[in-house]
């Protein structure tokens, strides 16, 4: 029975193997004509490694981003082709396996291996080797203290504190030399309203590092190697109580010439400060100064910075009003002419039996002080004193003291002629007595006692006739009674 079956199977065996033959082939050209193989292009995004390596060396490789993407092409059959994408492909990109131009040394090129995910033995890559060019410029590395930046406020009668803390407090950034060049500085920024959560007098928070440049212009960080526990920044705040108090300007010394001070103009009153509770307790006002103001001739303006006055541990709410400018109005000096009136004028020291009249009806005086005494003066009679204690009959100069403060005022020496004589002489006496042709007459005469006579004799002997001549003018009689009684 075996060996029947097994003639069977080797008779005309040739036969056979060419029909088992026949039938393969026929059923590879079937296949293939129902599923042939086609070409298809496909494109994807190069994964870049291998950065450290070149840093390393000190260098900082750069893709551009329109080189990062490869297109390529694949043969497979149609049914494998038809299940494949994009996102079935990965290319990889090595940047340790760089090659740098030997011309160029800050242009390289690095080779890129492309893979599938799927069918990765039924399909076949259509390319030579692909390859993306690569720049290499000098690599830095900086560190950077953390800028926070409070942007709100709470609510009440609360302030947040000047000295918000940041976690990490410095930074490390490195990257290519013409853009970490250019950073200024690194920062975060944080919100807060009424709505903020406030726990044990203290707010916190986590905001985006954010690098600027000089001008206030954000760096692109996604072009430098910034470790990523730095890119969000953790912050804290305190939060503190606030105090209205007023300002107070002290001044010292005195200002020139007798003047005084008319007001101290401030440019705020009063100012809000912040700081903890019981520190804010202690301060009744911010006491600047003391200015001095020594011989000061006109008004005096300066500025001071109000935080210099106030405990470490306090500060403005706002920093922008620190500046106080204060103007020390200074009194100007002025002058006013007066008149005195010899009505106005009182007198001492006139002997019993004289009398006292005055050469003239009124004379000038100018005064000067401040303006606002000066102007105490509009409507003032002046009014004045003399002491004529001593003088014998006759006229003469004396000086008048005034009824001003001269603590206030200042003025020149007021001068007045007075004329001092007997109450029993009348006047046409005493113009007779000072003719100046009987000058002389009774300078030679022993009787100087007819009344003036002799005073006029004196001012004759003087040589002054001629002055005599003008007293003794009031009248024609005069003279001619003087000449027949002088001197007899």
């Amino acid at each position: 029975m075996g060996n029947r079956i097994l003639k069977t199977f080797t008779n005309n065996i040739g036969y056979k193997i060419l029909a088992v033959a026949f039938a393969f082939i026929l059923w590879l050209v079937v296949y293939n004509l129902n599923d042939p193989v086609k070409t298809k292009t496909f494109t994807t995004t190069v994964s870049v490694t291998g950065k450290e390596a070149v840093v390393d060396m000190g260098k900082w490789p750069t893709i551009k981003e329109s080189d990062k993407t490869v297109t390529f092409s694949v043969s497979a059959k149609r049914s494998y082709l038809s299940e494949l994408d994009d996102s079935d492909f990965y290319a990889d990109v090595d940047l340790s396996n760089i090659v740098v131009d030997k011309d160029d040394p800050n242009s390289a090129t690095v080779k890129v291996d492309i893979g599938c995910t799927k069918y990765k033995h039924s399909i076949t890559f259509n390319r030579g080797e692909h390859q993306i060019p690569v720049s290499i410029e000098e690599y830095m590395q900086k560190q950077f203290a953390v800028k926070v930046s409070i942007e709100g406020s709470v609510s009440g009668n609360r302030a947040l504190g000047d000295n918000p803390e940041a976690n990490p407090k410095v930074v490390k950034v490195g990257g290519p030399k013409s853009l970490v060049s250019e950073i200024a500085s690194a920062n975060v920024t944080v919100k807060v309203d009424e709505n903020t959560i406030v726990a044990d007098n203290q707010i916190t928070d986590r905001g985006e590092l954010i690098l600027l440049d000089e001008n206030g212009d954000e760096v692109d960080m996604s072009k430098l190697d910034i470790d990523s526990q730095y890119k969000s920044v953790a912050i804290s705040v305190d939060v503190l109580s606030t105090k209205e108090v007023p300002i107070k300007c002290s001044t010292t010394g005195s200002p020139a010439g007798g003047k005084s001070v008319l007001g101290v103009n401030l440019s705020e009153e009063s100012v809000l400060i912040k700081g903890a509770a019981e520190s804010l307790n202690s301060i009744t006002s911010i006491d600047v100064g003391p200015i001095d103001i020594t011989s000061a001739t006109e008004d005096i303006k300066t500025s001071v910075d109000l935080s210099g006055y106030l405990p470490d541990n306090v500060s403005l709410v706002n920093s922008g009003k620190s500046k106080l400018s204060i103007d020390i109005q200074i009194e100007t000096n002025a002058t006013a002419t007066l008149t005195l009136n010899s009505s106005n004028i009182s007198y001492d020291g006139v002997s019993d039996g004289h009398k006292l009249s005055f050469a003239t009806d009124k004379t000038s005086v100018v005064v000067s002080g401040t303006q606002s005494n000066i102007d105490k003066l509009s409507g003032m009679t002046l009014r004045g004193r003399i002491d004529v204690t001593g003088l014998d009959d006759g006229t003469h100069t004396v000086t008048v003291t005034p009824n001003l403060d001269n603590t206030e005022y200042t003025w020149g020496e007021i001068k007045v002629q007075v004329i001092i004589s007997s109450e029993n002489e009348d006047s046409s006496d005493t113009g007779d007595s000072n003719t100046g042709n009987t000058g002389n007459t009774g300078n030679t005469g022993s009787s100087g006692n007819t009344g003036s006579n002799g005073t006029a004799g004196d001012t004759g002997t003087t040589g002054t006739g001629s002055s005599g001549s003008n007293t003794g003018s009031n009248s024609s009689e005069s003279k001619a009674k003087t000449t027949n009684n002088d001197g007899i």
